[in-house]
């Protein structure tokens, strides 16, 4: 098997290395990720400047660094850097979770989804943090199961499959596991504002966020609180389809 490596808290990230460790046995393994981190990146990609790579030799691994985004990573290795496509991509294991609406900002994901885009199958894996670093050997040992799993039941061309992983340093984690959907509910979180010396004003966003209360107890967001592993299947197609027959119906004469 073939497998391509990417993330977006770059390629020095202990994720990588953990995620890499845990399938090196399943086939040709390649690594392609960013040079630094690249968090809340989205699924943003380089247009108006050239992209920088480089060879880099660690310890665990050795790879490929792309100054660069998530997206850019994967784009690029599957259109120039790779001999041959990869018979599955895998993303993270992220620095902290990717669910709900946070799917919207992640490069971990929108790694995943770039390969899914070009027909390939691909797994997304993050791990909870709770100001702390997460365990990653011991996620990686849960992300290769669910891989394993999700490998023998089979997955098609473009599946795109979001994997968390609980925190793990909290006594009985992980509790089981959830195939489940993404939550719509609400982030609550914060800018902090400072005044410059000359009058202006600065807004950072807060590091630390929190889910509003509206969240479905089996969504992603709901079961990962209650210490559980949760799968959830995405899709690169964004249309509401339940919404295409009403809107369709709205008379448009006037308009074109």
């Amino acid at each position: 098997m073939r497998i391509l490596i990417s993330n977006d808290d770059g390629i020095l990230a202990p994720g990588i290395a953990a995620l890499y460790a845990a399938v090196a046995d399943m086939g040709d393994v390649s690594v392609v990720a960013p040079h630094g981190p690249q968090s809340a990146s989205s699924h943003a990609i380089t247009i108006r400047t050239a992209i920088t790579t480089g060879r880099v030799e660690l310890a665990t691994f050795s790879g490929i660094s792309v100054d660069g985004r998530p997206a850019d990573c994967v784009r690029l290795a599957l259109r120039e850097l790779l001999d041959e496509p990869p018979d599955i991509v895998l993303s993270g294991i992220n620095d902290n979770s990717n669910v709900g609406v946070n799917l919207f900002y992640s490069g971990t994901v929108a790694a995943a989804a770039e390969a899914a885009m070009m027909g390939i199958p691909a797994v997304a894996f993050s791990a909870e943090a709770n100001d702390r670093q997460p365990d990653f050997p011991r996620a990686a040992a849960l992300c290769r199961k669910v891989l394993d799993q999700l490998i023998a039941d089979g997955m098609a061309p473009g599946d795109l499959i979001n994997v968390n992983i609980p925190d793990l340093t909290a006594p009985g984690r992980p509790t089981g596991l959830s195939v489940v959907h993404q939550s719509d509910g609400e982030i609550h979180d914060k800018y902090i504002r400072k005044v410059t010396p000359d009058g202006r004003e600065t807004w950072s966003l807060s590091d630390s966020y929190s889910y509003g209360p509206h969240h479905h107890a089996e969504s992603d967001v709901g079961c990962l609180r209650e210490g559980r592993i949760t799968v959830t299947p995405l899709r690169v197609d964004m249309t509401r389809y339940d919404r295409l027959e009403k809107i369709a119906a709205i008379k448009w004469d006037d308009i074109a």
